[in-house]
């Protein structure tokens, strides 16, 4: 783990400018034969970029980009920003990165061989009369109820032998189609009808003869991609007009402070006691696990619990010899066990933001009382952003992420174009691996976790303590 520098944040905007561009291709030419060249090429660049970010943030390759990333659009790096705004931008993240696999998915379910042998004719687009129902059935769910039916249509033109052109093919209809009802149109090749019909809208036709997307599927994407754009922008720009310069006071509040003087001992791990969960009845406090940073000073030690996403001992080493003050304020409102919001700031006028328990006075160094807000206080920056790589942690769930990758591959180079059993597992993997990559992610951090921590926690147990100290 590394503080992140110009080259990590040069290639995760390469990988993302490559996922953009594959979104434009495919909105550019929904349906073109396979394989995709323009769609791979995407994939190709946002895989080295992802490779560079990677080579960076492990520290085997060094570039030239070195500097220290600036805080973003002028936003202070402070508690609004980092880490409490993290989970709100992985969320961001993937909801957008679902955004071209939903199109994808659409292109693929187009682009059937039955498209691809009419185009292939001198096809026609007209207006057709339903002549009989072969059958229908209701799919109804949340978003309505829609009528799938098999029909046989005549269409303008001849058979070989000059009789009614008559072409079977599927419609989904918001209600009951019946005999001699009049569809506004499908595309189809008159020198051969045993290609069937295709039914589709003039809206959707641009698409399906290599055309953009239809502008049904870009207001739907567009509406897809809004909501979380917008509940970030409205979290970003309430944090930034927050985000004054970050002090003690500014953090503490009004409670009166406490301050120790700390220097940074190495990484931990523990349980943090939170307020009770008022959706439970059991009224037990809640319990976190997080890495620490452990604190010696002169009266003893103290963990300061950071963020889930850091790695304490890479933390630990980064700031190794720093010292500096420990700033808390106690709760009376609340019990001495629960922790309370802290703030480490450095001698070089770095913090880390966090949590750590009050304690009695017999259990952790209390310090000394602190006037807020210091007489010569100045601007704090964090100590970050990272480049979170924990290769304990994040390697093996990378399988998960590497498989999803491989089938979207597959999917655009052609793999059973025609529906097969083949592309169907390469839809579920795209989607079920990274899921599974997330939550082997979060299987493996907590094992981590605990392992710093000296083993399992029983909190049942720690519980009944907190109950009924000795």
């Amino acid at each position: 783990m590394r503080e992140r520098d110009l080259g990590t944040a040069a290639a995760s905007v390469l990988a993302w400018v490559g996922a953009t561009a594959f979104l434009i291709c495919l909105l550019v030419r929904k349906i073109v034969p396979y394989p995709r060249w323009d769609l791979l090429a995407c994939l190709a660049f946002s895989a080295v970029a992802s490779l560079a970010w990677w080579l960076r943030a492990t520290g085997r390759w060094r570039s030239r980009l070195g500097g220290v990333v600036p805080p973003t659009l002028g936003l202070k790096m402070g508690r609004w920003w980092w880490p409490p705004m993290r989970g709100l931008c992985t969320i961001l993240a993937v909801w957008l990165l679902s955004v071209p696999f939903f199109l994808l998915a659409f292109s693929v379910s187009d682009n059937s061989p039955q498209l691809a042998a009419i185009t292939q004719h001198d096809y026609r687009f007209a207006t057709v009369t339903i002549t009989k129902i072969q059958h229908s059935y209701r799919n109804q769910s949340k978003a309505g109820t829609t009528y799938v039916s098999v029909v046989t249509v005549e269409a303008p033109g001849r058979d070989t032998h000059g009789k009614a052109l008559r072409l079977r093919g599927t419609t989904r209809t918001s209600d009951r189609v019946r005999t001699g009802e009049r569809l506004t149109g499908g595309l189809y090749a008159p020198d051969t009808p045993s290609l069937g019909i295709i039914m589709t809208g003039s809206g959707h036709l641009a698409s399906l003869l290599g055309g953009p997307a239809s502008p049904g599927e870009m207001v739907m994407l567009a509406l897809i991609g809004a909501f979380p754009v917008t509940i970030f922008f409205i979290s970003f720009f309430t944090a930034r007009t927050k985000a004054d310069p970050l002090t003690p006071g500014s953090v503490l509040g009004d409670r009166p402070a406490r301050r120790l003087r700390v220097r940074i001992a190495g990484g931990t791990a523990g349980r943090w006691l939170t307020a009770p969960d008022p959706k439970k009845n059991s009224g037990d406090p809640q319990t976190t696990l997080s890495p620490a940073l452990r604190l010696s000073s002169p009266e003893g030690t103290r963990d300061l619990f950071i963020d889930r996403c850091l790695d304490p001992q890479a933390l630990a080493g980064v700031l190794e010899g720093q010292a500096g003050w420990l700033y808390w304020a106690p709760d009376s409102g609340k019990p001495p066990e629960w922790s309370v919001t802290a703030l480490l700031v450095l001698d070089d006028d770095r913090y880390v933001y966090g949590v750590t328990p009050p304690g009695r006075a017999e259990d952790l160094p209390q310090g000394e009382p602190a006037d807020l807000p210091l007489p010569d206080a100045r601007p704090l920056r964090a100590v970050g952003p990272y480049a979170l790589w924990q290769p304990a942690v994040h390697g093996p769930g990378m399988y998960g992420f590497g498989l999803g990758f491989l089938a979207i591959c597959l999917i655009v180079a052609g793999v059973n174009s025609g529906g097969g059993p083949l592309l169907s597992m390469c839809f579920v993997s795209a989607v079920g691996g990274p899921v599974a990559g997330l939550l082997l992610i979060q299987r493996r951090r907590t094992v981590y976790l605990r392992r710093l921590a000296g083993g399992p926690c029983d909190t049942e147990a720690t519980i009944a303590g907190l109950r009924n100290p000795p």
